[in-house]
């Protein structure tokens, strides 16, 4: 079996090898879970997950990214359940029970899992279909209950994850009990969620400090510095104003919604400053030129921040002559949210890299599958491990090699000084050949090569050194210095 070319699509031919596999494994699970993996290949859409811990934001953000309110979010855990959304051409849900039982039912996804007519104990999962529902990235998302439900996620979560190609894991306030939950979804999910697939999103910025005044200064350093701390677990740490993005990228905000705001605008600027210190004064505010259930719509759609950011657009519009719209201010909102980076980031992070990110965690199943060969025919299992060796030759699996090299660094069980740490990671999860060297942009191909060869040498030293684990992972490290520095042209 031939490796795919650089740039070729890996995908199709790692679901060719697991339908080659299905037919030749006898009847039973093994054949069953490369078959599931072969169908799961074929969907050709990315998963991805939002996890974290209880009351993170994880179904607001869904939302967001899902440009429609149909995960349940509230001030307290609303997630019990497991649920998949995803495009279709009926608004409907399915409910999946633990004894692989299920049904179509319309509409969709109510707060209670009790108005689904089954016990919450009897549910797997939901699976979320919505006409025209176009997420960020054309992605299939599954949000999962928090980590901290009872004693930690159940066997259809842990399933979940392990079905999905990436995580966004969300911390309202990042502590530090979140290094800890990042790790056990990571052993949960088979090792599988790394930097490589995982990125963090600090998703309350708003509520930082006294939870007034502009977030974004202190929103920033917050999350430089947790990534500093989840190095190696996730690939980089996002601030958004959840509740923001939520109403950007939604349908709830309209032209009545853009009115109320203008109506708030007319209040003095001394009354306005001291109702916007907290949302309990802007509710609590007597005199105010909105009625109370106005002045909870706002609030429930945008926050005070919100609210503070539409007041500015307003006031800004005024001097200019013209009249803002519900259009114009959810281009304000998108832009105060952060949303848009989040977005971006995730279609560099995760969709560009789909293919990839798929086959590696086909290839993963499948060896899970195989598990240790009892009761397998040996030479089918000699070829097939042969084979998914050969596949993960390929310079862009190559690099998923180091995903447990990831997690041991941020765990800090693998015995590699800061520099080196720093230099995997980068390898590990760069989106360019300069940046897996933690090089400028703009190297010349001549340094980029340069710098590659003195890599290569600096892992070789490791890689021949005393310590077996560092040897292994630093052989890899290797091998992909020397790759970059043959694929980059001479001068």
């Amino acid at each position: 079996m031939t490796v795919p070319a650089h740039g070729a699509e890996l995908a199709p031919v790692v679901a060719a090898f697991c339908a080659e596999l299905a037919g030749r494994l006898p009847p039973g699970p093994a054949a069953d879970a490369v078959r599931a993996v072969h169908e799961r290949l074929a969907e050709r859409t990315l998963r991805i997950a939002v996890g974290g811990r209880m009351n993170a934001g994880k179904s607001t953000l869904v939302n967001a990214l899902l440009g429609r309110r149909l995960a349940a979010s509230a001030a307290t855990e609303c997630t019990t359940v497991v649920a998949w959304f995803r495009p279709g051409r009926l608004n409907r849900l399915q409910v999946r029970r633990r004894d692989g039982t299920s049904h179509w039912q319309a509409g969709g996804l109510p707060r209670d899992p009790q108005d689904l007519g089954v016990s919450a104990d009897e549910i797997a999962e939901v699976v979320v279909e919505a006409a025209g529902l176009r997420p960020a990235g054309d992605c299939v998302l599954v949000d999962t209950p928090g980590l901290d439900s009872l004693s930690g996620l159940d066997g259809p979560a842990l399933d979940a994850l392990a079905r999905a190609d990436a995580m966004i894991y969300v911390m309202p306030h990042p502590g530090a009990g979140d290094a800890e939950a990042l790790g056990a979804l990571r052993a949960q999910a088979d090792g599988r969620m790394t930097a490589l697939n995982a990125v963090g999103v600090l998703s309350r910025i708003d509520l930082l400090g006294e939870g007034h005044g502009d977030p974004w200064p202190r929103a920033r350093q917050v999350a430089a510095t947790n990534a500093g701390r989840l190095a190696g677990l996730v690939d980089e740490v996002l601030p958004v104003v959840g509740l923001l993005a939520q109403t950007a990228l939604g349908d709830d905000f309209t032209e009545p919604d853009a009115a109320l705001v203008r109506r708030l605008a007319d209040a003095p600027a001394a009354e306005l400053r001291r109702a916007l210190y907290s949302g309990r004064r802007f509710l609590d505010w007597d005199g105010a030129p909105l009625t109370r259930p106005e002045r909870q719509r706002l609030f429930g759609l945008l926050g005070v921040y919100g609210v503070d950011t539409a007041l500015t657009a307003v006031r800004r519009a005024r001097t200019e002559g013209r009249t803002i719209g519900a259009a114009a201010l959810l281009a304000e909102f998108r832009a105060a949210s952060g949303i848009a980076a989040v977005v971006e980031h995730l279609r560099l992070r995760f969709v560009d890299a789909a293919d990839a990110l798929r086959s590696a965690a086909a290839l993963g199943a499948v060896e899970a599958a195989l598990g240790t060969g009892d009761g397998l025919p040996a030479d089918v299992l000699r070829q097939a491990r042969t084979r998914i060796g050969d596949l993960r030759r390929h310079p862009e699996l190559r690099r998923h090699e180091l995903a447990r090299a990831l997690a041991a660094v941020a765990g800090q069980r693998l015995e590699l000084d800061e520099d080196a740490a720093a230099a995997l990671i980068a390898l590990a999860t760069g989106r360019t050949p300069a940046a897996r060297l933690r090089l400028p942009p703009d190297t010349t191909p001549a340094d980029l090569r340069r710098a590659a060869a003195r890599a290569a040498r600096d892992w070789r030293r490791l890689e021949d050194g005393p310590l077996r684990d560092v040897g292994r992972y630093a052989r890899i490290a290797r091998e992909l210095c020397e790759g970059l520095y043959f694929a980059t042209p001479p001068a």
